[in-house]
């Protein structure tokens, strides 16, 4: 009985022992859970549990998880035996047929062997053993006597597992023992791991080297962005499970966006602050705000590279809930570690662009007043230079007057505003279409003269 998960990587099989006043808790807390439960006897019950993660400590993974649940529940129970439920192998295999001869005891010697000695095969034999491919060879042989007598022959395949099912069939799975279970695979895969990596890194960095150093960050962000990707999705094949060590690191990184929208925002103030400009006084159209994003994206970057490293210590079994309380409190403070590090990162994430923006404003008032020059942009934001013609009417206005003798730079202001900034005056708020502006290529170009309206000016 039961139903498992829609999305799991691997099932587990755990053998129980209970006594009986303790059948009814048990049944009650299994029947909650995502399990699959069968009597197998009095006081003995088959229990499987869907695992995601990859194979290596999957078996240890959901048996910790399975007394944690019980635990929690109050109901004692042994655990008899646990092992990975393999994949249903195919009804049939081809095994080769090849003259007698020493094979290698150790399976990954002998499969080599066979991969070099294939050309010497007699035919194959389909089987859904090996112990029944032998069976057959004589009746191979009788088939093909081309080959030569069954005595200078042998049967060679990957051997058959400790209890493997029977050539029949009895639709029932074996508990073997799992290799992938075993501790010591864990440094094995550890050191592979490290060394092909380290291999791969050296070598890229050999290749891409340049007197720059350029191309090294490039080459390092393309590595970490696959398994950070997988790592993301990872973490959202988890959210049905609604447990918080998901939702709540997928919580804080979703904050990041309108933060660094936010943020955005902020590094075009305090850009437009070295104008005198206040905030909200400048309009920045769509592709000026997508530009201003961009600055903040190492701030989304930094998030799902942490996302990503939080989901690979998920997918690796790292931080699993035990039935004591040291594994609890371990995967308590994993979850409050990440969500210190993203605040940190944050902060430290955004301080940069906003002390830029502030910088890059100051630099570019100290350029407009000792150089002068074309319009220079930051962040979406780029003025324009324009000379001043105020009209025969009064023009109100906010600030200095205006500056008519020389070319100034003009922002697109809010609420039918224009601003106006001279080099040596500052800024200018009047009103929209209040005074006649006009195109100038940079801050050194000569106005025109303002045309006199005088009579007998022409004469």
């Amino acid at each position: 009985m039961g139903e498992l998960p829609a999305h799991y990587d691997h099932v587990v099989r755990i053998g129980i022992e209970i006594e009986p006043r303790d059948e009814p808790a048990f049944l009650a807390t299994v029947g909650g859970r995502p399990w699959q439960t069968q009597h197998r006897g009095e006081g003995r019950y088959d229990v499987r549990v869907a695992v995601s993660g990859v194979a290596l400590g999957a078996t240890r993974a959901a048996v910790a998880e399975f007394q944690h649940s019980l635990a929690k529940a109050g109901t004692e129970v042994r655990v008899t035996f646990a092992a990975r439920l393999r994949p249903h192998q195919p009804p049939a295999h081809r095994y080769l047929v090849l003259p007698r001869g020493r094979m290698p005891g150790w399976e990954w010697l002998a499969a080599l062997v066979r991969g070099l000695r294939a050309w010497r095969s007699r035919g194959t034999i389909q089987a859904s053993s090996l112990t029944e491919a032998r069976s057959m060879l004589v009746d191979f042989t009788d088939r093909n006597p081309e080959v030569g007598p069954p005595d200078g022959l042998m049967v060679v395949g990957p051997p058959d597992p400790p209890g493997a099912t029977s050539p029949m069939g009895n639709g029932k799975d074996s508990a073997v023992k799992d290799p992938l279970d075993d501790w010591r695979f864990l440094p094995a895969v550890t050191l592979m791991t490290m060394a092909v990596g380290g291999a791969a890194l050296f070598g890229l960095y050999v290749s891409a080297w340049r007197p720059e150093g350029d191309l090294f960050p490039i080459v390092i962000a393309s590595l970490l962005a696959l398994p950070c990707g997988f790592g993301v999705w990872q973490m959202f094949r988890h959210i049905p499970e609604g447990r918080i060590n998901t939702w709540l690191p997928l919580g804080l990184t979703s904050l990041g966006a309108p933060l660094a929208i936010a943020l955005s925002t902020s590094n075009q103030d305090a850009y437009l602050a070295a104008f005198g400009a206040s905030p909200g006084d400048v309009v920045t159209s769509g592709p000026g705000r997508l530009f201003a994003l961009a600055g903040f994206l190492p701030v989304l970057i930094a998030l799902l590279v942490s996302l990503g490293a939080f989901g690979l210590l998920r997918y690796f079994h790292i931080g699993t809930p035990g039935a004591s309380f040291l594994p609890r409190l371990l995967t308590i403070l994993a979850v409050c570690l990440y969500g210190l590090a993203t605040v940190y990162v944050l902060l430290t994430t955004m301080k940069g662009p906003l002390e830029q923006g502030a910088q890059v404003g100051s630099d570019h008032v100290a350029h407009y007043r000792s150089e002068g020059g074309a319009p220079r942009g930051h962040v979406g934001v780029t003025p324009s230079v324009v000379c001043v013609e105020p009209g025969g009417d009064p023009v109100q206005r906010i600030g200095p007057p205006l500056t008519t003798d020389r070319p100034v730079l003009y922002f697109d202001g809010a609420n039918n505003v224009d601003l106006l900034w001279d080099r040596e005056h500052g800024l200018t708020k009047v009103p929209r279409f209040s005074v006649s502006l006009t195109p100038v290529p940079d801050l050194n170009s000569v106005c025109p003269e303002p045309e006199s309206t005088e009579p007998g000016a022409a004469d």
